[in-house]
């Protein structure tokens, strides 16, 4: 699914001062990073704590993809930048922008120098603060205030900063207590200061993941687990909502900073967004990829013959496709390779269509003549279906192709970090009449698939998708495909979407930037 962008990720680490990994935690931050480069591609950053340099904390970010950053091509220069930013401690990120602009400026993480060592301090986040526009108009109603960026991390630094005010250095763990009564929305937060404090906190939701472990003398924290497992990390735990890790030099404590009302745990992680190899809040995302499949299959409607064939879209709909194929006795096949080296590009074409073909190759070996299931993880859009229906049937001789998506039908935006902010972008409610939160008709259905030029449609139901993943279904966000969000914010700001939307307004800035 290549409509919907990937949201950030952010890492922590700490190696024990006198350890033999006391100054790696660049080289550690570095290889958490790149096991996140799924979340985010636009750019990266680290900022790392050294005792025994000028700058206590500094920070180093970029434009690109992490071994773009880390300039891995030029041995001498990335040498170089392992060397000038060595230290024991440190927070990391990748970003994709689902608030503010594709610039370096707007790279993570945020340094704040100052005099006072506890108000010269360093963090990154992941999530999205549904209230930004209230927050911003409130910190602008006050005499002489100004603000550099448009993006809500700007907001998070300036009301951080607001909370270290004062002659004696505060409790962490008070400031972003008082901090989480004024943020409405998602914000997984990395937060270092020039003592080289550290804080790694997830919202009181649990909306977006966040696992911590250790291995030998380092301590680490990331998104997602596989960028732990891939430093050696055996054992991990997820962090649970509302609670914060604080490190320094004498402890790594975990401590509750907010309460948690209920949990949140967004639906997408398990869909989409995580890496296939990642744990998330006790729930294996391949095993609930392949559950989703499973659970496809029970809704086929197709008379299945020697004919028939399924090709998942790569890379996240292959679980779900592979165990589609396997429940139905029939073929799981590669009809579409992904390029995996096209990378990010501004001359690959402005048609939809030059787009598609330079990320995927049809095998026109495969599909010649053959009814083609094709598995695809979601729909949001739906430009992107269109063109490789198109695409299966031009180059691949498909004779028909008939859509499976793994996910439910996507009614409502996304407020919480994924960049689908508006009613208007998406496909479901450009032909509903009236949403239903829990199921989509088969006349809606019918025409969705029209539009998309496949021959016939299926969506994964909502049961289907609790069952697969294995939660409660009040412990998930499931707001996109219901309508009903785990924040007032987010209950409000769809409500001025959907007047909006209802009134044709087009519009071209995400909406909690706006309302």
């Amino acid at each position: 699914m290549e409509e919907v962008h990937e949201e950030c990720g952010i890492a922590a680490v700490y190696a024990k001062q006198n350890s033999k990994d006391a100054d790696k935690a660049v080289f550690y931050l570095y290889k958490l990073l790149l096991n996140l480069q799924h979340r985010g591609q636009l750019s990266a950053g680290i900022t790392t704590y050294n005792k025994d340099r000028d700058q206590l904390i500094d920070t180093y970010r970029g434009i690109g993809m992490v071994n773009e950053v880390f300039k891995t091509n030029d041995r001498l220069k990335s040498f170089q930048i392992f060397q000038d930013y060595k230290g024991n401690k440190g927070i990391g990120h990748v970003r994709y922008a689902t608030c503010g602009k594709d610039e370096k400026s707007y790279a993570q993480p945020f340094e704040r120098h100052h005099g006072r060592m506890w108000k010269w301090y360093s963090f990154c986040f992941n999530g999205n603060l549904a209230n930004y526009a209230e927050l911003k108009k409130q910190l602008m109603s006050k005499p002489d205030y100004h603000m550099v960026l448009d993006t809500d991390t700007e907001i998070i630094m300036h009301y951080l900063s607001r909370e270290l005010i004062g002659n004696r250095k505060p409790s962490l763990l008070k400031v972003f207590s008082r901090l989480t009564k004024r943020f409405d929305g998602s914000y997984n937060i990395a937060f270092i200061n020039s003592f080289g404090d550290i804080v790694v906190l997830r919202d009181p939701l649990g909306n977006r993941p966040l696992c911590y472990g250790q291995k030998d003398d380092i301590f680490l924290a990331a998104s997602e687990s596989n960028a732990l497992a891939n430093c050696g990390v055996e054992k991990f735990k997820s962090l649970g909502p509302g609670k914060m890790i604080i490190i320094n030099d004498h402890y790594v404590k975990i401590k509750r900073f907010a309460k948690s009302k209920r949990k949140a745990h967004c639906m997408f992680e398990w869909v989409y967004f995580s890496n296939v190899a990642s744990v998330l809040d006790g729930r294996s995302v391949y095993v609930t990829r392949t559950n989703l499949g499973r659970e496809l299959a029970k809704l086929e409607t197709e008379k299945i013959t020697k004919e028939h064939i399924v090709v998942p879209v790569p890379d996240t709909a292959k679980a779900a496709g592979d165990a589609m194929a396997y429940e139905l006795g029939i073929p799981s096949m590669e009809g579409l390779i992904r390029n995996r080296f096209v990378g990010r590009t501004f001359i690959e074409g402005s048609r939809r269509e030059d787009k598609v073909q330079n990320k995927f190759t049809a095998l026109k070996e495969i599909m010649n003549g053959k009814k083609v299931i094709l598995v695809d993880d979601s729909i949001v859009r739906g430009t992107t279906s269109r063109e490789i229906v198109r695409y299966i049937k031009r180059v691949g001789g498909a004779k028909e192709v008939h859509l499976r998506v793994s996910c439910p039908p996507i009614k409502a935006p996304c407020f919480y970090g994924i960049d689908m902010s508006t009613v208007s972008e998406l496909l479901v409610p450009r032909f509903e009449k009236q949403m239903d939160p829990e199921k989509i008709s088969e006349e809606t259905c019918k025409k969705i698939s029209e539009y998309l030029g496949a021959d016939s449609l299926i969506y994964q139901t909502i049961p289907g998708l609790v069952r697969s993943i294995g939660l409660p279904k009040e412990d998930l966000c499931m707001a996109c495909l219901t309508g009903n969000y785990p924040t007032p914010c987010g209950n409000r700001l769809f409500e001025e979407a959907c007047i909006k939307f209802r009134k044709g307004v087009k519009e071209d800035r995400r909406t909690y930037e706006v309302c």
